[in-house]
């Protein structure tokens, strides 16, 4: 090791401990390769990881030929990764990033290993450093623009007229209709006026979304019936607008309370006086009117702090015959539920009579974890219909006195939506709490975590579920 000699302490363990870095990253990427051949795949990663490997241990003998050697590599890989997926830009990205940033290290430390061989550094290296850096900023930079871009081409689709009898008057689910379409059968503002349109009123929640940075936003999708515009707030306040001129109507401060995730996405609408579609096959039950005057139209929201809320959509009034108080505690047989673990921040469906909701279940704070039960409840009573439990799909009901639904189960957060032609609620399912961690999953939970799942919306009852990405540990939910 005489020509190490010349390098300083420091200079020596920078040498070492990169080297060792390097053959710790080959050795792993040859050893993934190994299983990849065995099972019929490329060879690169086999053969790229020794010679990676071998890079790093001549770095770590402070040898040049094991910066040369890296640079072999790396050329290498440039040229298998555009062979093997072409110049698009995220399969080339995810091939070449981690390996350019490894190349720009090598390629500062050159210097250091000229000298500890006897020779005098030139400044080759620092400029080939510059390139990968500016390529790596450049390709950092990318990872932010959309790929690939998509360039306009004609004058687009022509305008659909709506015939007068067709056109839509309300906007009564999150999604527009059951389903969730957010298509509105209007044509009067259209792209050739779009940009004319002008604010008519504006008005003030008062509300502000307190967070200690873990999420704390409007993300509403207000409702409009008739002349009503209804909308919540992060602390889901509910209100009443005049949709011509933002007159407030009325007010229901409910001010849920969590220290994250404050948001309301949106709400739920039912009229008792309106005839309910009736699946052909089904056994949807009937709405019976509420009791005296109260809540014939009622607005229904579920919460941060995990409640089902139903107040009168004429009046703001809580539900009388609806729960307790026109509320429904949502932590009921969950078992223990800390503080902010347990929200809902998406709206919930009105499934026929059936009100459904999931819940959001905190991810990667610990194992244990409330499950992710999803649950339907009567819209005139509050009375829970059905649960689907992630981990126990065959009891409907809820659990015994001491018992809970199982725990740390995956969880449907996000909007769902209703065919009512069938009478199915399709869910789209989250893994399990600990996502990024598949070890301990159950056999149910790589039957449930990040799938599409159909229920009966009358009991609950599975009609079929597809899983989409087989042990999530990539939060794809």
């Amino acid at each position: 090791m005489k020509q190490s000699q010349g390098l300083s302490g420091l200079s020596k363990f920078i040498l070492v401990g990169l080297g060792v870095i390097i053959a710790l990253l080959g050795l792993a990427l040859a050893a993934g390769g190994v299983k990849l051949v065995s099972l019929g795949g490329s060879w690169y990663f086999l053969m790229g990881g020794l010679v990676m490997a071998v890079s790093g241990w001549l770095i770590a003998r402070f040898k040049p030929a094991g910066a040369w050697l890296f640079a072999a590599f790396l050329l290498g890989t440039a040229i298998w990764a555009v062979s093997d997926a072409g110049l698009v830009f995220w399969p080339v990205f995810s091939r070449l990033f981690m390996f350019s940033a490894v190349g720009l290290a090598v390629a500062l430390v050159y210097p250091m290993l000229k000298r500890a061989s006897g020779g005098v550094p030139g400044r080759g290296a620092y400029a080939l450093a510059a390139v990968l850096a500016v390529g790596l900023a450049v390709a950092a930079a990318n990872m932010f623009v959309a790929h690939p871009t998509v360039a306009a081409t004609g004058t687009g689709p022509g305008l659909t007229p709506v015939e007068p009898d067709k056109a839509q008057k309300d906007w009564a689910h999150y999604g527009n209709t059951e389903g969730g379409s957010r298509f509105a059968a209007l044509d009067q503002i259209n792209r050739t006026n779009v940009d004319k349109l002008k604010v008519a009123w504006t008005y003030h929640t008062g509300d502000i979304a307190e967070s200690d940075g873990n999420g704390a936003e409007d993300q509403l999708t207000p409702l409009q019936i008739g002349n009503k515009v209804f909308i919540c707030t992060p602390h889901n306040n509910l209100i009443a607008l005049d949709a011509d001129t933002g007159k407030e109507l009325w007010k229901n401060a409910i001010n849920a309370k969590s220290k994250v995730w404050q948001r309301c996405r949106g709400m739920a609408y039912f009229d008792a006086t309106k005839a309910i579609a009736q699946p052909g096959n089904s056994s949807i039950v009937e709405a019976k009117p509420a009791p005296a005057a109260n809540c014939q139209r009622r607005l229904l929201t579920n919460t941060i702090d995990a409640r089902l809320i139903a107040v009168d959509a004429d009046t703001g009034e809580f539900c009388q015959g609806f729960g307790n108080n026109g509320q429904v505690d949502l932590k009921a047989g969950l078992g223990d539920v800390p503080d902010s673990y347990y929200q809902l921040s998406s709206a919930p469906l009105m499934a026929g009579t059936t009100v459904v909701v999931g819940g959001r279940v905190a991810d990667n704070v610990q194992t244990d974890m409330p499950g992710g039960v999803i649950r339907g409840f009567d819209v005139i009573t509050g009375a829970m219909r059905w649960a689907f439990d992630p981990g126990n799909p065959q009891d409907k009901k809820a659990p015994a006195d001491g018992s809970t639904y199982v725990r740390s189960t995956p969880n449907s957060w996000a909007p769902m939506s209703y065919d009512p032609a069938t009478n199915t609620v399709f869910l789209p399912m989250g893994s399990s709490s600990t996502d990024i961690y598949g070890v301990e999953r159950s056999k149910l939970d790589h039957t449930y975590g990040a799938s599409i799942l159909a229920l009966d919306a009358s009991t609950g009852d599975e009609r079929w579920v597809f899983q989409t990405v087989h042990n999530d540990l990539w939060d794809f939910d």
